[in-house]
């Protein structure tokens, strides 16, 4: 395909000052030459109480240098001409393994990165760890580890933080919507995951040869009785054969503080399944025994789900600032964000009521309900927010903005 060299844009000079809207002329430039260039343009539209909104996502061929050739104002407008290199000749993919995981659902609505909160993990038996050196907190970081390298979400984790209480008297957590919907807006993220360790228990046993005094927990040892063997320490120790790996994973929606999904996610690994102190949940010591690659491979499925559950959710983030005619979100470059892109606005009153569920108890409320207030559109970004204008209604800090899907057809 031929390639156009110099492409036009147009932007209004606004009280930010030539400068500014120069550099959104440019901007605009350099998208026209996008979708000259076989840029794909994703438009997504939805209806709410008889009116229509849309959202687009422009994902545009990547361009070359460029340069500005010249510049004119007209009826409040300045218009710019700029000069732009081809690209470099793509790499070829063809041998490239994908990052995503493996059987991981993906809808077509984005490729937004989504904010993801790893909350902590509670251990219902913590006389069953003491051998797991900080596992809560190796479950958190190895979480984050594996959707991160899914490049389908930017999670962080809340070290010593629950999303949700567990009492004694009872098997399930106490869920709090309103405790979800705080921690998501303390950490600016867009969902939440928590979870509680059910068993890592002992199996049978297994017996070896062992020398000296190196014993673990959860090991015996029965020293012979002949006085060379005794004075070597030599002897037979017992170790346990099995051990276990149950874990309740929990999802939720930090907007609404509703539980998205919840999974019981369980496994037994043989062999050698007690951990030295020294070899924490996330290091190489851990992987290389029975039982780590078990409880690895379990985290992986739990990435997994938790990928399945979120990805078909709307991305959606947080207006920060409002200046004049810029507003700001908490969402940018490494969310995959880019000039051009627009998305909707959506407002949680603050005299709003929570929609509570046929039994009315606070803990299984279904959410808050949203008023639609115009459009954001994207015009720059940098890696960890955005700014752009709004076109609509006059916007808030706390506000959402939201990628929103297309309405569906039941026809």
């Amino acid at each position: 395909m031929a390639w156009a060299a110099e492409f036009e844009g147009i932007a209004p000079v606004g009280l930010d000052g030539l400068a500014a809207a120069r550099t959104l002329a440019v901007q605009d430039a350099l998208e026209n030459a996008a979708l000259f260039n076989g840029a794909q343009v994703t438009s997504l539209s939805v209806k709410q109480q008889g009116q229509w909104g849309e959202t687009t996502k422009v994902s545009g061929t990547p361009q070359g240098d460029y340069q500005l050739l010249r510049e004119w104002q007209s009826n409040g407008f300045i218009h710019v001409v700029v000069n732009i290199a081809p690209p470099a000749a793509p790499v070829s993919k063809a041998n490239t393994p994908t990052q995503r995981p493996a059987n991981t659902a993906r809808c077509d609505l984005d490729d937004l990165r989504r904010k993801v909160l790893i909350s902590y993990f509670w251990i219902e038996h913590p006389a069953q760890t003491q051998d797991l050196d900080r596992f809560p907190e190796g479950i958190q970081i190895e979480l984050v580890r594996q959707l991160y390298d899914s490049q389908q979400f930017l999670p962080q984790r809340a070290p010593g933080v629950a999303v949700f209480d567990v009492l004694p008297q009872f098997v399930d957590p106490l869920l709090q919507p309103e405790r979800v919907r705080a921690l998501a807006q303390q950490y600016s993220v867009q969902f939440i995951v928590g979870g509680i360790v059910r068993d890592t228990s002992m199996l049978g046993e297994r017996y070896t040869l062992a020398y000296g005094s190196d014993l673990r927990p959860y090991e015996k040892k029965s020293v012979a009785s002949l006085p060379i063997l005794n004075f070597a320490q030599v002897g037979v120790k017992a170790v346990p054969a099995a051990r276990r790996f149950d874990l309740d994973l929990f999802v939720f929606d930090g907007v609404s503080g509703a539980l998205v999904n919840r999974h019981r996610i369980a496994g037994k690994a043989n062999g050698e399944v007690v951990q030295d102190l020294g070899s924490a949940l996330g290091t190489a010591g851990f992987a290389a025994t029975d039982y780590g690659r078990l409880v690895n491979d379990k985290l992986k499925e739990a990435s997994r789900l938790v990928a399945q559950d979120l990805s078909c959710i709307p991305f959606s983030a947080k207006i920060t600032r409002v200046e004049k005619n810029s507003v700001y979100i908490d969402a940018g470059y490494t969310s995959n964000l880019r000039p051009g892109d627009t998305l909707q606005v959506y407002r949680i009153s603050p005299t709003a009521m929570p929609v509570d569920s046929a039994n009315f108890a606070p803990t299984t409320r279904l959410g808050m309900p949203e008023q639609k207030g115009g459009t954001f559109t994207v015009q720059q970004v940098q890696p960890l927010f955005a700014m752009g204008r709004i076109d609509g209604l006059k916007v808030e800090p706390g506000d959402y903005v939201r990628f929103v899907g297309s309405e569906r057809n039941n026809d």
